[in-house]
Order: C-alpha cells, then structure tokens, then sequence
C-alpha cells in the first residue's frame, strides 16, 4: 500500500478521535458524570485505532527507508 494512505487513514482516525471526544464532553457536561461517563468509550475506541495506525505507518516508513521489504 501506498505510505499516503497509511498518513490519511491516520490522521482520518485522530480527527474522529478528537471530535468524539468533544462530543462526549459535552454530553457530560449536559448531562452530568453518572449519565455521561459510558461516552468516553468511543473516543477511547476511536484513539486506539488512531494509535495502530500511527504505528504500523511508521513501522512501514521505517522498513521502506533502510531497504527492508515488509509485508
């Protein structure tokens, strides 16, 4: 695969990651910490995507930049 579309899909997962963080907040803030608290498991969901992403983007950059040929 092309390394673009390893850095796209990265930072597609950190924009989800921040705005269903937001959204969660709010909602928290609307509805209080008993009600909302259950919300933080999509940006929790949404940030560890954001995190393999960004791994296996620089696990492949840094395989193509010495020679390496990963599959």
């Amino acid at each position: 695969m092309n390394p673009r579309v390893h850095l796209i899909a990265e930072r597609l997962w950190g924009i989800i990651a921040l705005l269903s963080l937001t959204a969660s907040l709010y909602h928290i803030y609307g509805n209080g910490w008993a009600d909302g608290r259950s919300t933080l498991i999509f940006p929790g969901i949404a940030g560890a995507w954001y995190l393999t992403r960004r791994g296996l983007r620089r696990k492949l950059t840094g395989g193509q930049a010495s020679g390496e040929v990963q599959e």
